[in-house]
């Protein structure tokens, strides 16, 4: 276990390390872990670099499945906690799990797990991030999380195109250099929630981008050199790339380096969260309004005439000091954008009833 201490409070989580301990059943050493991932990439990629290390975990005493059924010790659900609508979705899979098998000892790990400030249900135990940085994915590795469809689009084909609601970068290689963020807009605790802020030197995972097909890069927020220094790798080696959330200011001071690379064709998928287009309720986020509207009406028209599918969030029905923001319509987002997703407002307060509700009024 380990004592992990945050905005949130303090707690001791539990890791994979603990191996086998992990278990509330009689086990002969050796423990099978299903894993479900309901959360975004990153935190996706973060348990496929652990598994892609630790095959059998660091005790090899683990067994990682992608199959849950009798036979199985614990479950752990790779939650997300960006919106109240997403914290009902990864319990409501948490209590399925403890439902269909409340022998098996369930597990809380991703971003929520992070959340000391949001109940659990009793049976639920939470686990501490866990990854292996700077660690090539193993094809057996995806093969051991079960990646579940966003709860969005649960009928979301297999072979659905990228640009697919709720399929963006979800069949590519995501290639990690590097988690957290240091931002301060007011919606966002992804930097309290991720673990350990790391970034990786591009020059160690040339080899690991030489390897694979229709990569992404991500990171939690890729920094100016990261992004300019992998446009020059793609160029060098005349291989396509694609990046996932490049906030507006270091797509700007990567402009001729992404447009240099997009005039090449080697640019794919681009994805910048704007969150809104609203200049006041940007300065209400604490975001950058300037960088934004530079972003929306240079860096992202140059990308996309170029043929680069641009992408990006968008959080609707906000709400800052009693006002209600106007939401962008669907025209207006289709004009700009090859592909967005938007978020509902959540205030950071979780209330079980009311995500219920919004869930069924935003999803259902």
């Amino acid at each position: 276990m380990r004592d992990i201490t945050n905005k949130f409070g303090s707690q001791k989580m539990w890791t994979l390390s603990d191996g086998a301990k992990l278990s509330e059943k009689e086990t002969k050493g050796v423990i099978s872990a299903y894993i479900a991932c309901t959360a975004c990439l990153s935190v996706y990629t973060d348990m496929l670099s652990y598994i892609s290390k630790y095959p059998y975990g660091e005790n090899k005493d683990i067994n990682f499945t992608s199959h849950l059924n009798e036979l199985t010790d614990i479950a752990i659900v790779l939650s997300c906690q960006v919106t109240d609508l997403s914290i009902y979705n990864d319990i409501s899979v948490m209590q399925e799990i403890h439902e269909k098998y409340p022998d098996i000892t369930v597990y809380c790990g991703g971003c929520l797990a992070q959340r000391f400030d949001i109940p659990l249900p009793e049976y639920v135990r939470r686990m501490d991030v866990e990854r292996a940085e700077n660690t090539p994915l193993t094809e057996d590795a995806f093969t051991k999380i079960d990646y579940r469809k966003p709860f969005w689009n649960k009928d979301l084909p297999d072979d659905a195109d990228d640009l697919e609601d709720g399929n963006l970068f979800r069949h590519m290689y995501p290639l990690k250099i590097g988690a957290g963020c240091h931002g301060g807009c007011k919606y966002c605790t992804i930097r309290d929630t991720r673990g350990p802020s790391y970034a990786l030197d591009a020059t160690s995972q040339v080899q690991e981008f030489l390897e694979h097909d229709d990569v992404v890069i991500v990171c939690d927020a890729p920094s100016v050199k990261q992004i300019k220094d992998w446009c020059a790798i793609a160029e060098e080696h005349n291989k396509a790339i694609s990046f996932r959330n490049v906030e507006p200011p270091v797509a700007n001071m990567c402009h001729d380096a992404l447009i240099s690379l997009a005039k090449k064709g080697l640019l794919k998928i681009f994805h910048c969260p704007v969150q809104t287009m609203n200049e006041d309720l940007l300065k209400a986020m604490n975001r950058d309004a300037k960088a934004t509207f530079e972003y929306i009406n240079n860096t992202r028209k140059d990308l996309r005439e170029l043929g680069v599918k641009v992408a990006t969030n968008i959080i609707i029905d906000y709400v800052y000091e009693g006002i209600s923001y106007e939401n962008p319509s669907d025209a207006q987002m289709k004009e700009l954008w090859d592909y967005y997703v938007w978020n509902p407002y959540f205030d950071g307060k979780f209330n079980g009833q009311k995500a219920k509700d919004r869930f069924e009024h935003y999803i259902q």
